[in-house]
């Protein structure tokens, strides 16, 4: 197993970790979404290293959109910071629920767009990192 096929495996929870944070948050479960966004922002360092060693190997692979892999990584770069950010706020926000047993409407409204700001940034890099090789979706027959 090599960088690029770690990077690969990894690169699907992100997202849709994301999302169902989003949903939650959005359907009051909020101890769920904080736990999602806490643990897509650990995650997402090693899926951000492991594709910044996957671009090394990719450039020899036959079909890979080499145009395609810098706008992907200035993506990354920024869904890994912004869910950091977001993993810190949701780990404040745990925090808080923890000692007070209950989570003002504004502190809902806080975790509901964190959750969102991550979201945003992540489907962004997953979608600009599928144009890198996916021919399926890069076809001209839509």
């Amino acid at each position: 197993m090599n960088f690029a096929h770690v990077h690969l495996v990894l690169t699907h929870f992100p997202p849709v970790l994301s999302v169902v944070s989003v949903i939650s948050a959005a359907m009051r479960a909020v101890r769920l979404a904080l736990v999602l966004m806490i643990v897509v922002g650990v995650m997402m360092p090693a899926v951000y290293i492991a594709g910044d060693r996957a671009a090394d190997t990719i450039g020899r692979v036959d079909g890979v959109q080499q145009e395609a892999i810098a706008p992907h990584q200035r993506a990354a770069t920024l869904a890994l910071w912004i869910s950091i950010g977001a993993a810190i706020v949701a780990a404040v926000v745990l925090i808080v629920e923890r000692r007070t047993g209950e989570l003002s409407p504004r502190l809902r409204v806080i975790v509901l767009a964190a959750a969102i700001a991550a979201v945003i940034p992540i489907g962004r890099a997953a979608a600009l990192g599928g144009l890198i090789h996916h021919p399926e979706i890069n076809s001209s027959s839509r």
